[in-house]
């Protein structure tokens, strides 16, 4: 009797075990993430000091995730000595200088997975919301600060890897990232820049 006890709750525990690997709950993210600007007059310098914190909370009946997205970029590039018009076309300056941005784009965010429940999980996601933005100039011993919100999107694709079938992984990601932030004195509307991330992630 004390033999089928035991092959029960091996049976048992193998079948929670086998649905507790396939099945997704809460993921927990967190990136090292490279952006390469793309159309941006300030500067266009690849920007390796980057990361990535986010939350995906999976449907049950569905192959579906909603969240939240946090990242930061700093990317600086230094600009050897050239003559600057200002935007009112009355006054110039001529120096060398170094030009830093920090973005922070906070984002809701939506994923859709192929192969769901297996070890090796590619998605496609979207992520809307908003990006705070310093676009800074450094020069001789003057500084000049644009701080400014915008809105933004990111589309992005990506795989989740789990080694083991398990509760953690691997996260491999890419986006295209567009935010509305302004700089006046170069007159640029917008930030865009691609992106790419590879970090952990931890599933409860």
């Amino acid at each position: 009797m004390k033999k089928y006890i035991i092959l029960g709750l091996v049976f048992t525990l193998g079948i929670g075990s086998s649905f507790a690997q396939g099945r997704m709950n809460n993921l927990f993210g967190l990136s090292w993430e490279i952006a390469i600007p793309t159309n941006n007059d300030f500067l266009d310098k690849t920007s390796f000091a980057g990361g990535k914190a986010e939350y995906r909370h999976f449907l049950k009946q569905a192959p579906v995730s909603f969240g939240i997205a946090v990242s930061w970029n700093s990317f600086e590039q230094y600009i050897p000595t050239q003559t600057i018009t200002y935007k009112d076309g009355n006054s110039a300056i001529t120096t060398d200088m170094d030009r830093v941005i920090y973005t922070v784009p906070v984002m809701a965010t939506a994923h859709y997975y192929f192969n769901y429940g297996k070890k090796a999980m590619p998605y496609i996601g979207l992520g809307i919301g908003t990006q705070y933005a310093e676009q800074n100039i450094y020069y001789n011993i003057f500084e000049d600060t644009q701080n400014n919100w915008g809105f933004a999107v990111r589309p992005e694709i990506g795989v989740l890897i789990r080694p083991n079938g398990g509760n953690w992984g691997i996260l491999l990601g890419a986006a295209y990232s567009y935010a509305t932030n302004k700089n006046d004195l170069f007159q640029n509307d917008n930030l865009k820049s691609f992106n790419f991330n590879i970090g952990l992630f931890l599933n409860n």
